[in-house]
């Protein structure tokens, strides 16, 4: 397992680091901690309007320079344990762009980030550095909304999308200790089985329940063939089948459960793969109140069973 936390200092990016922290990593994992220092336009808010003086302080680089490396030194002494390898990287950039190139470069399998950066773009809605991470990362992506990954909510679909993220709780090995519940959206719209006189409604009801009746008993077909799976990972699993929309059930199903994190899949990479993850998957991510993981097929985890490392201190919920 090779992850990449990106930290600036902010509070959503704590919330990350927390989350790091509480993983239960396993035996040779690899963390590189990674703050990105922004590039002087970005720093001093880019062009000003004609007739606008503006002169910064001249050492706002430098003392930037120290806070940010002194963020990055507190977050590698928070995070280091035995069998967990961390190191540290400090790099002069665009947010986005650095890291996704270190994801990249050092063939990481998860990249955890906060919901939100710096800036009044970045702090509308989900923020431009995390969407943008999404949007284009090799693998993972964690956005951080809570301080820990206690309780987490799976999606499924019964697809081979929605299992990538079941396997990817399984087989990273980083939720060995906590509670998993997997959700499936019974999502049958009785609209247009009903007509458009109280003739055809008639007609359509008995069809309705029993078309409703088969999409329960797949519901909980495919919920609990997922939860056997991940309890055969030593993950406790529980299962829940609610009727609605998907994304709406998600993320009503986190709310009421109180999860910390939300785990949905999601086909890759590219603009026709970015607009398949709209549908659902970016509706969890962009409305959910918990942290969400969107995640994708794993390439190169390669655990060692029943090894894994503890974390530090227990981080509250």
């Amino acid at each position: 397992m090779k992850a990449l936390l990106a930290i600036d200092g902010s509070t959503e990016s704590a919330f990350g680091l927390e989350t790091a922290a509480s993983f239960s990593w396993p035996s040779g994992a690899e963390l590189v901690v990674l703050t990105v220092l922004p590039l002087e336009a970005d720093l001093y808010g880019g062009p000003w309007t004609a007739g606008v003086a503006y002169v910064p302080p001249p050492d706002l680089l430098d003392r930037v320079r120290a806070d940010r490396k002194e963020v990055l030194e507190q977050a590698a002494v928070r995070l280091r344990r035995p069998g967990l390898d961390v190191t540290t990287r400090f790099v002069e950039g665009r947010a986005a762009s650095v890291i996704v190139d270190t994801a990249r470069e050092i063939g990481a399998d998860l990249i955890i980030v906060g919901a939100r950066g710096h800036g009044a773009i970045e702090k509308a809605f989900l923020g431009s550095v995390s969407a943008e991470v999404v949007d284009q990362a090799p693998c993972a992506v964690l956005v951080a909304r809570r301080p820990a990954a206690g309780r987490i909510l799976i999606g499924t679909d019964g697809s081979d999308v929605a299992k990538t993220a079941a396997r990817f709780v399984a087989e990273s090995r980083l939720f060995g200790t906590s509670d998993v519940r997997v959700v499936h959206a019974i999502d049958v719209n009785p609209s247009w089985w009903l007509g458009y006189t109280p003739g055809d409604a008639s007609f359509a009801v008995d069809a309705y329940d029993r078309v409703l009746t088969e999409a329960r008993q797949h519901s909980d077909e495919v919920t609990s063939s997922m939860a056997a799976e991940l309890r055969s990972e030593g993950i406790a699993a529980s299962t829940a089948s609610v009727q609605g929309p998907a994304a709406a059930v998600i993320v009503n199903e986190a709310a009421s459960w109180r999860a910390d994190l939300v785990v949905v899949g999601t086909r890759g990479n590219g603009l026709l793969k970015r607009i398949l993850l709209g549908s659902t998957a970016r509706s969890v991510l962009h409305h959910a109140d918990a942290s969400v993981l969107i995640a994708r097929p794993m390439t190169s985890v390669h655990p060692e069973p029943g090894t894994t490392i503890e974390s530090a201190d227990t981080v509250p919920a």
